[in-house]
């Protein structure tokens, strides 16, 4: 297949799929700076974990709603859990995560051995998403989720970042820490919730983390990193797409593989800048 028709064919038959990969990007690799620079990246594979877990028991007889209701139920229960147990200080917070990670993992697998709806098909969509398959319907229900939890994050963009990135100074200005990052965690924990159902697991965890660190390597400025991390969201899911039809690819990895590349080019660059 030539270039110009695989482009012409992904617009054609696929345009949600295009539209939606970039919609999720672009929040997660927004999202995700705050997320590495917190150093907190097991929490962002946690909360993918445990919407995934929402979704599937969304198959139970005993819980039949729909699969993003389950998913941001589950994903908002657990920050709400979680936000208490970082608090405390006998407990290490990679632990917390270490623990409601695995319990997730064998609770999904469970609920999954004994829905009776669930097909060997649909567990594999489920878990890594169908991309190539997003309706107008959910992209647009996703596309609202996401411009309400960006309003609070362009209102409060001077709090969020003060608290991410000196967190010490904004406590002794006045800042209360724990309010902050228990918003932060619930605005996080919708974006996870509904990026998961649309695109899965592995993609949105990507996108969580690869580009804020190719952002991070190459920019010191905050608004700098955002930019730069947010572009490679933009850049990544169209060459992404056109690569799996080229090359005949799952399309999730192969837009995560091009973020990697990224990620690479970035590192590259401070290599070169540091001699």
């Amino acid at each position: 297949m030539e270039p110009g028709e695989i482009a012409s064919t992904i617009l054609r038959e696929f345009p949600y799929a295009l539209y939606g990969s970039i919609l999720v990007a672009v929040a997660c690799s927004y999202l995700g700076v705050y997320i590495v620079a917190r150093r907190v990246v097991f929490f962002g594979a946690v909360l993918t974990q445990v919407s995934v877990l929402g979704l599937a028991a969304t198959f139970l007889p005993f819980f039949a709603v729909p699969h993003t209701v389950g998913s941001l139920a589950f994903t908002l229960i657990c920050v709400v859990i979680l936000s208490q147990l970082f608090t405390g200080k006998k407990i290490p917070r990679d632990a917390v995560l270490g623990f409601v990670f695995v319990l997730s993992v064998a609770a999904r697998i469970l609920v999954m051995q004994k829905a009776p709806k669930v097909e060997a098909a649909e567990i594999e969509n489920l878990l890594r998403g169908d991309i190539l398959f997003v309706t107008p319907d959910l992209f647009w229900l996703m596309a609202g989720a996401f411009a309400v939890t960006a309003l609070p994050n362009i209102l409060f963009y001077k709090e969020f970042s003060f608290i991410t990135f000196d967190a010490e100074t904004a406590r002794t200005q006045g800042y209360s820490a724990r309010t902050w990052d228990i918003a932060f965690y619930l605005l996080a924990g919708v974006i996870i919730a509904f990026a998961t159902h649309m695109v899965g697991d592995l993609f949105v965890f990507g996108f969580l983390v690869i580009p804020p660190v190719a952002a991070l390597l190459v920019a010191k400025r905050v608004r700098t990193i955002f930019i730069i991390s947010v572009l490679i969201g933009v850049l990544c899911p169209p060459v992404g797409l056109y690569l799996a039809f080229l090359w005949d690819f799952p399309s999730s990895p192969s837009i995560v593989g091009v973020a990697v590349v990224f990620a690479g080019i970035a590192y590259l660059l401070r290599l070169v800048r540091k001699q």
